[in-house]
């Protein structure tokens, strides 16, 4: 779309702005038309009596307050991680492009040690570090150095790293953005804003209107539209499907995901478009892939030995409760026990016999045997 043998249509910063608007629309639809992915008021219960429960004002989903300090900037960082990206790519080339962005790792794991998103470790710190070195080697050649693009690419991977931890953190701990159609909804509008600011000083105004009216005259009115529209649905899927991955994992797991996506795009590239690969292409590919398989393997066996502790766990609370319900069941059978003696005793009193000087003599039991016998005894007194 942006080459100049194909569209011919050089604005990516407008471009992608629409894009956000597309994605806007499409969420709404999405949270219209299936109500359950709304977000809710979350109820708070009080244990101060009912009374002041029904006295308690509910909770608005998004605030003021909120959507500034934490929507604001997430939004904000994701269109300075794309705009500034696309600018970059007019002072240079996509191969210094691909290289500088792949810092991104660095600074996404930065970002998720700093949110605690993620525990810091020596394995962890070691697979980033020899991925982005892998990476850097599968694009390493001859290519242009310019201090301008160098900041600007620099810059996307410093905010791709903060916006991909902040994104995390409202899908995890917020029930306004807890899953990814209600996250775009609210952040579309804010990377609308910041792309659009950009774009309209960068790429000119003017210039715009007259490429718009230029595409127009070439694809005309039915499939101009198309054309500047139908990338954001595609966009649109991505997001949410990079959000569903964050929810359901990490960001360090989405940010390899994604370089296992670069992975098999030069692949497919050397096989399908017969690119050349250096030797040292090759030994960077080589190199990412161990890295990619190195972290699956420690994600896995931290996955495994979370798994058995849980059920560790939960096996010593069944065991717990076991033996509190048998000692319940002691307690009873020993109070049950000892009312039938309390019981009998009482009885036995009530039986006896009392002499005149208060001595309790046991009333003796009926029997034939020994009936008569006292009978003769009480005669002789």
């Amino acid at each position: 779309m942006f080459d100049s043998g194909q569209l011919n249509f050089a604005f990516p910063l407008f471009t992608t702005a629409t894009h956000m608007l597309v994605q806007f629309s499409l969420a709404s639809l999405v949270l219209y038309f299936i109500p359950s992915l709304r977000p809710g008021n979350t109820q708070h219960n009080s244990d101060l009596g009912r009374s002041r429960h029904e006295a308690e004002p509910e909770r608005p989903i998004m605030t003021k307050m909120f959507y500034l300090t934490r929507i604001g900037p997430c939004g904000a960082a994701t269109g300075l991680d794309i705009g500034l990206g696309n600018t970059s790519l007019k002072f240079i080339t996509l191969t210094f492009y691909t290289m500088c962005k792949s810092s991104s790792l660095a600074f996404v794991l930065l970002f998720a040690f700093v949110f605690r998103l993620e525990t810091p470790t020596w394995k962890l710190v070691a697979i980033i570090a020899t991925m982005t070195a892998g990476v850097v080697m599968m694009v390493a050649g001859e290519v242009e150095f310019e201090l301008g693009g160098f900041i600007l690419v620099i810059s996307a991977a410093f905010f791709s790293g903060f916006r991909w931890g902040l994104t995390q953190i409202l899908l995890l701990r917020n029930p306004a953005t807890s899953n990814p159609f209600s996250s775009i909804f609210f952040l579309a509008p804010v990377m609308f804003l910041t792309l659009i600011v950009i774009a309209l000083p960068v790429e000119g105004f003017f210039e715009l209107i007259e490429g718009l009216k230029a595409l127009g005259n070439e694809w005309g009115a039915f499939r101009t539209p198309l054309i500047l529209l139908f990338p954001g649905t595609i966009a649109f899927l991505m997001t949410a499907s990079e959000f569903a991955l964050l929810q359901r994992s990490s960001v360090v797991t989405l940010s390899i995901a994604g370089i296992f996506k670069e992975v098999v795009t030069i692949s497919a590239a050397a096989l399908v478009f017969d690119d050349k690969l250096t030797p040292i292409n090759i030994s960077g590919l080589v190199v990412t892939i161990g890295a990619i398989g190195a972290y699956n393997w420690i994600k896995l066996t931290k996955m495994r030995n979370e798994a058995r502790l849980d059920v560790h766990n939960k096996s010593y609370q069944q065991a717990q409760s076991s033996s509190s319900s048998d000692a319940e069941r002691g307690s009873d059978s020993d109070e049950e026990e000892t009312g039938l003696l309390a019981h009998d005793d009482a009885s036995g009193v009530e039986d006896n016999l009392l002499t005149a000087d208060g001595d309790l003599i046991p009333k003796p039991r009926p029997s034939s045997s020994t009936e008569p016998h006292r009978t003769e005894r009480s005669r002789e007194d």
